[in-house]
């Protein structure tokens, strides 16, 4: 009996601190997740939301409306939470893949990302609207507002205008020119130096006196850009011609069309006796392929002087005429 009591006793002894062990063993435990709750938070949400479900929703037209199913065929209500949230969107996606959403679209109806990349992309649409390159009236380009870089410049010449990237001058030096203390040819170099100054890098030009013969600034048809350096050897070269001799037009306007350029300004104190024919009218107008305008201004004594033939080549090619008394110079 006192065995069995020893060993009783012996038992009780163990059990309690294994109690004791096993309650500290949960608090740990319980406490641990507690600890986790705390660290991982729900992330909060403003008040009056609620937190979304995804899925796949099929639409299907059935008779005179349209109904929603799930993957398994299953019929959402029309008033179902979230086929209402969806019922709004589903129209402006639609839109927007044709092209049609609207700014109330894109505010209203759609997730925030999608309208603003909606609307980004309608923004770059309106602005990208490709240039055709195609700005000619009348074989000329279209002046631009101003003349900034890639803009087309407007020169004027005695009353005659013309719009541009590429100009060609052609001025008569027959010795009739120095006439009335050599006013024609003082005013034309004047004029003409005056134009070359307005220029800007971005264009090019050549200068063509003439008389019988014709002598071209810039040889092989080439028009050199408008630098200072270039400016300043044609200024030169303008300085430098002096009247003589008589008066051939054919053969410096063809040299000239051949340039191609966007305009030409031709200044010439002939008259009807150095009309040319009506072929030769013709073979300019056939090598003026690029369709460049020819601007023609006569020089002349007296008023009503006015050439026909000229203001017939100006029309023929596009180009504006302009009558100018020595006498105003």
């Amino acid at each position: 009996m006192e065995t069995k009591s020893s060993q009783k006793k012996f038992l009780n002894r163990i059990r309690i601190p294994s109690l004791i062990g096993s309650i500290l063993f949960h608090l740990c435990i319980f406490l641990l997740v507690l600890f986790c709750f705390r660290l991982f938070p729900e992330p909060p949400t403003a008040p009056g939301d609620r937190l979304a479900s995804g899925g796949i929703v099929l639409k299907k037209d059935s008779g005179d409306k349209e109904v929603y199913v799930d993957g398994n065929n299953n019929e959402f209500a029309e008033n179902s939470p979230n086929i209402a949230e969806n019922n709004a969107t589903i129209p402006a996606l639609e839109k927007m893949l044709d092209g049609n959403l609207s700014e109330t679209d894109l505010s209203r109806n759609l997730p925030e990302t999608i309208g603003m990349r909606a609307a980004s992309q309608q923004t770059a649409n309106i602005f990208s609207v490709p240039n055709s390159g195609n700005t000619k009236i009348g074989g000329n380009q279209f002046p631009a507002l101003g003349t900034g870089t890639g803009g087309a410049k407007t020169l004027r010449i005695f009353g005659t205008e013309g719009t541009g990237n590429s100009f060609v001058f052609v001025f008569d030096r027959s010795g009739s020119m120095s006439e009335y203390a050599e006013r024609p040819i003082r005013a034309a170099k004047t004029e003409l130096i005056q134009c070359i100054n307005s220029l800007e890098n971005l264009y090019r030009f050549n200068i063509i006196f003439y008389n019988e013969n014709y002598l071209a600034w810039q040889q092989n048809r080439k028009m050199a850009e408008a630098t200072d350096q270039n400016k300043e050897a044609a200024k030169r070269f303008v300085e430098g011609i002096t009247p003589v001799g008589g008066t051939r037009h054919l053969e410096p306007l063809l040299e000239a069309v051949k340039h191609r350029p966007d305009v030409i300004f031709f200044l010439t104190d002939g008259d009807e006796n150095d009309a040319l024919s009506a072929g030769q009218l013709d073979k300019i107008g056939r090598d003026n392929s690029h369709r460049s305008q020819i601007n023609v201004i006569q020089f002349s004594f007296g008023a009503n002087h006015e050439s026909h033939f000229l203001q017939k080549f100006a029309a023929n090619n596009r180009g504006q005429y302009s009558y100018v008394n020595i006498i105003d110079l």
